[in-house]
């Protein structure tokens, strides 16, 4: 069976067994296009506290679990993560089924579910979390994510530049530039030559990176209080698209990433120290 297959089967199980759920971790990062070897399968659930208690039973009387012995690992925040061994792999690593029920870097369930992304595996419909939403999980204290969000962002940056065709849809993906082939892309193919949009496109950025991208544009427009003073003051003199804008970009970039890795850290910190106490 591939992972595809297996994935498909999973999929089914859950639904048959009338779970509402969403496919995160690396079997959404291939859906998006990145190449990744997984050998877990990753899922956020909408799940009540008595729902979340009896997940193992419920997978249990379906057909793909029933013949599996499902052997639960161990959780450090076992009120919103589970994770049960489902399998071996010829090369001896274990095969692990994840469970989210509440995740700290994504809002409630039925916000992303409405931003959820579907496709057709072998006849049976798969939702994914939003490419946005998949790269917000992924900022965790792990290198290995931020490695897949560098992929993922070209990605997204390549999809909202592919649908420019309306003004606001420009100005919308410009707001939104992530890395930096998207942000080359933009400007080789005109889309900040025009003052006003980018102007527009600034004022709507909310992403550190995004702005950093930007400033340079419109440097007479002061409305980016997520950049530290002195990295927005240089950004403003410096050129756009010269080598002194990307290395301050990945000043702003490297900057983002200490910060959400600290965050992430100090999150599961908080939890083992709860537990302890």
């Amino acid at each position: 069976m591939t992972l595809e297959e297996k994935l498909t089967a999973i999929v089914a199980a859950l639904e048959g067994a009338g779970l509402p759920y969403l496919v995160m971790g690396g079997h959404a990062v291939r859906h998006y296009g990145v190449q990744r070897n997984t050998n877990d399968f990753d899922f956020h659930v909408s799940l009540d506290e008595t729902e979340w208690e009896i997940l193992p039973d419920r997978l249990a009387q379906t057909d793909f679990f029933s013949s599996r012995s499902l052997i639960e690992g161990p959780s450090w925040r076992a009120d919103d993560f589970r994770r049960f061994q489902i399998g071996q792999l010829p090369d001896g690593r274990e095969e692990w089924l994840e469970f989210w029920r509440r995740n700290h870097l994504l809002p409630p369930f039925e916000g992303l579910y409405t931003r959820r992304e579907q496709e057709e595996y072998d006849g049976q419909q798969i939702s994914f979390l939003s490419l946005p939403d998949l790269i917000r999980s992924k900022e965790t204290e792990r290198e290995s994510d931020w490695l897949d969000i560098t992929l993922l962002e070209e990605i997204l940056d390549a999809r909202h530049l592919a649908s420019v065709a309306k003004p606001e849809k420009l100005i919308s993906a410009l707001a939104n530039l992530r890395s930096r082939k998207g942000y080359e892309n933009a400007s080789s193919s005109g889309c900040l030559e025009d003052q006003k949009t980018a102007e527009q496109a600034l004022i709507s950025a909310r992403h550190p990176i995004s702005l950093a991208y930007l400033i340079p544009h419109v440097p007479s427009i002061d409305l980016q209080p997520e950049i530290d003073e002195l990295v927005q003051g240089a950004l403003r003199k410096t050129d756009s698209g010269s080598p002194r804008h990307h290395a301050l970009v990945e000043v702003v970039r490297r900057s983002y990433k200490q910060t959400s890795m600290a965050a992430d850290r100090a999150d599961k910190e908080s939890i083992l120290n709860k537990r302890e106490g």
